[in-house]
């Protein structure tokens, strides 16, 4: 069991000199024990560091200071152990400055997955095209185990179920209840390992492409994750309903999704109550998709009216009284399918505190330098009715 953060102790920056120790014991030491106290709070270094360190405690708080104001705590640790994350001439300060530090003081490897990540950042701002974020309500982070939750509506007769509730009248209650069955929690990413010798003779911005492709490849494995929680269900929650576009329109081509179809769906979930606001496919259903906003043909003589009659969507959305369904690449989507959900209410994301401690752990008891970026995260369904998965390939 963790420990509340707020027994977090909040001291000054120069509790972290025994990192910069001479003495390669005495540093791993001081090392171990803020793994150890980071553990204890269910935090990775960064978290615990922003929370710890009190900049104003210091003994020199205007070093921590800057245009935009006060560092925070982590931002105000990396200065103190001279851990740049970019190349910065003005100041005098260069990345070769942390290659320094990890090489000389063995406990400010404790650090080295936060540096890296952050120099990456800041470097390389990769737009994601396949991004778990785009499917979920709402990402949470949890301390240990969490059980699956289930929704009981009452029942229609029991409550009054004009527009407004009638004086006197039975309010509509939802049940939340907890299942016996709890997330699955996966670890998603990969790792880099290299020597302290090669990193020695290599400046330390040199794994800024292997870490950027580390971190797509980790963002595809939680897409991976969640599209097959949207369509197999979480074991609480059933699989998604199948509708058929041949059930929808006879008349529609097999493998090219059908306008005709694609509206009726889309009508039906929200007179259902659940209206689809996401779709996720694959690449190929994606330029299915896009071949139904083909520019018009334009006749001579054409009026505006007609042409928008003739077309009937709108680029950037389908016009469901005015609002739009967007639409989220998913390679592990199926073929000729399209999985609609209410993105608001249908899932959520939870990502296990301080899983990405072991690898600062690691990092300072090995003599080589493993740059991890891992994240553990599962994915859970609020309701069992707000997916619907859209078939047109036969």
């Amino acid at each position: 069991m963790t420990e509340s953060l707020t027994k977090v102790q909040r001291r000054g920056v120069e509790t972290l000199a025994v990192l910069l120790s001479a003495n390669p014991a005495e540093s791993k030491a001081g090392a171990s024990a803020l793994i150890a106290e980071a553990k204890n709070f269910g935090l990775n270094l960064r978290d615990l560091l922003t929370l710890a360190i009190d900049v104003r405690s210091s003994a020199n708080p205007e070093r921590y200071m800057d245009a935009q104001g006060v560092l925070s705590g982590y931002e105000a640790s990396l200065s103190f152990l001279n851990l740049p994350v970019r190349d910065d001439f003005a100041q005098g300060v260069v990345l070769d400055a942390a290659s320094d530090t990890f090489q000389t003081y063995a406990g400010t490897r404790a650090l080295f997955p936060e540096v890296i990540d952050d120099m990456v950042r800041f470097k390389y701002r990769q737009n994601q095209l396949e991004s778990a974020a785009a499917m979920i309500s709402q990402s949470r982070t949890i301390a240990g185990n969490e059980m699956i939750s289930t929704v009981v509506d009452d029942k229609a007769e029991d409550y009054q179920t004009a527009r407004a509730v009638a004086e006197l009248g039975r309010i509509p209650v939802r049940t939340i209840k907890t299942s016996q069955t709890s997330v699955g929690i996966f670890k998603h990413g990969g790792g880099l390992r290299y020597s302290y010798e090669f990193g020695r003779r290599a400046r330390l911005d040199l794994m800024t492409p292997y870490h950027v492709r580390m971190m797509r490849e980790t963002e595809l494995s939680k897409v991976a994750a969640a599209t097959a929680i949207l369509v197999n269900g979480d074991g609480v929650n059933a699989a998604a309903g199948v509708v058929t576009q041949a059930s929808l329109d006879a008349t529609a081509t097999a493998g090219k999704i059908g306008r005709r179809a694609l509206v009726k769906w889309l009508i039906n979930r929200a007179k259902a109550g659940v209206p689809i606001d996401t779709v996720v496919g694959n690449w190929d259903a994606y330029v299915d998709w896009l071949d139904l906003f083909a520019a018009p043909t334009v006749a001579a003589g054409d009026k505006d009216a007609d042409i928008v009659a003739r077309q009937g969507f709108q680029l950037g959305g389908i016009p469901l009284l005015q609002g739009t369904v967007n639409f989220v690449v998913s390679s592990a989507a199926s073929a000729t399918s399209l999985i609609g959900l209410s993105k608001g209410d249908t899932m959520e994301e939870l990502v296990e505190a301080g899983s990405e401690i072991e690898e600062s752990e690691r990092s300072i008891e090995n003599q080589s330098v493993t740059v991890v970026k891992t994240t553990n995260a599962g994915y859970k369904l609020n309701f069992g009715d707000t997916r619907s998965v859209f078939t047109y390939g036969a």
